[in-house]
């Protein structure tokens, strides 16, 4: 039997508005193309200088950035079964987009919880299992949005990347041998092209978290809810907001400069730090609405001074928290274990660990 599924982008979102009121999962490309590279490309020039070299270079923000929209680029894997007159191209329905399209947002309703009425975002189980068998308590699962999850996913990835890359880099330096120096060499070598790939992918996703409308309940128009402010309903809405606003009308100079200091937070971990990052976000939603209600129900359609100083500041959120989940993962990398058997990335630093290809390869 075969299964269709709808193409999601913004061409096609207002013919999807009937179906984005009764499906939570539907939604439109976060940031679209534009905003997703220059966020990524912003946050890798925004890079301490304690960062490696091969991360702060223009090569390097170039890449990234191009990467940044990948996580979007890479939805909708299925087989062409024909044009639908309302809906327009349909695809067969696939392992790859169910699993991964969910991790682009979360609805969040304007009390905190996540919908499904079980979880709330001060409180995120720790893992995707803990958090989807809460959900299913709720009639719901973790397939109406996982977003924080894969921040943190990617975020873990990284960290471990960066611990491999100090590992690496403290064989090449100590190695007596000549073919275990190639090895090191060759492994750092590698290692450099995955973190700019792992880190660009997952830049995605912290991007998407900047977006108000990609985690709240009022993800394309204000939906059926109580609207006592006459919020819009426009089921362009989001598409415009992130995809032509951005492209036609920012200035990402002024982005750039809009970027924030270093933050921690306040907290120690990134488990901690994502769900106060989406808190910050949400708590935009309302004024994202009021800036295209006090711009004369523009709805980002053209360069209102109140719609345009919104989203230049929500690029810029995304591009500060992106920056500083990087010096994160950098910072936090010491502490993570490397090898088989294993040994800590800090006695490798300190050489209280002897650090040798079998460090890796052993069998």
């Amino acid at each position: 039997m075969t299964i269709t599924a709808t193409v999601r982008s913004p061409r096609f979102l207002s013919g999807l508005a009937g179906m984005c009121m009764l499906a939570a999962s539907c939604h439109a490309w976060s940031w679209g193309h534009t905003g997703h590279v220059e966020i990524s490309r912003i946050a890798i020039e925004k890079l301490p200088e304690e960062l490696p070299a091969f991360l702060r270079n223009d090569f390097a923000a170039a890449t990234i950035g191009e990467l940044g929209p990948e996580a979007d680029e890479s939805k909708t894997t299925g087989i062409f079964t024909g044009i639908d007159p309302k809906f327009g191209i349909q695809t067969t329905r696939t392992v790859h987009d169910q699993e991964r399209d969910p991790g682009h947002f979360m609805d969040i309703d304007d009390t905190g919880i996540v919908t499904g009425g079980k979880v709330m975002l001060s409180m995120l189980p720790a893992t995707r299992e803990t958090f989807d068998t809460a959900e299913r308590a709720g009639g719901q699962t973790q397939y109406a949005g996982y977003l924080p999850y894969e921040m943190l996913d990617g975020f873990q990835q990284l960290r471990k990347d960066f611990g491999m890359w100090r590992a690496f880099k403290v064989g090449l330096l100590t190695s007596r041998k000549e073919s275990d120096r190639k090895y090191f060499l060759t492994h750092l070598a590698l290692r450099e092209q995955l973190i700019i790939r792992d880190l660009g992918y997952w830049s995605h996703f912290v991007a998407d978290a900047s977006q108000p409308m990609h985690v709240s309940i009022h993800f394309n128009g204000w939906g059926p809810f109580p609207n006592d402010n006459g919020f819009t309903q426009d089921k362009k809405f989001h598409a415009q907001f992130e995809g032509s606003f951005v492209r036609n009308f920012i200035d990402f100079r002024k982005v750039a400069e809009a970027v924030r200091p270093y933050t921690d937070r306040g907290v120690s971990t990134n488990e901690a730090r994502v769900p106060l990052y989406l808190a910050e976000t949400l708590s935009q939603v309302v004024p994202v609405y009021q800036a295209a209600l006090s711009s004369g129900n523009d709805n980002y359609t053209s360069a209102k001074p109140l719609e345009v100083a919104i989203v230049t500041q929500q690029l810029a959120a995304g591009a500060s928290e992106l920056r500083d989940e990087i010096v994160d993962a950098w910072n936090q990398s010491t502490q993570i274990t490397v090898g088989f058997p294993l040994v800590t990335v800090a006695d490798i630093l300190s050489g209280a660990a002897v650090v040798t290809p079998a460090t890796f390869g052993a069998d």
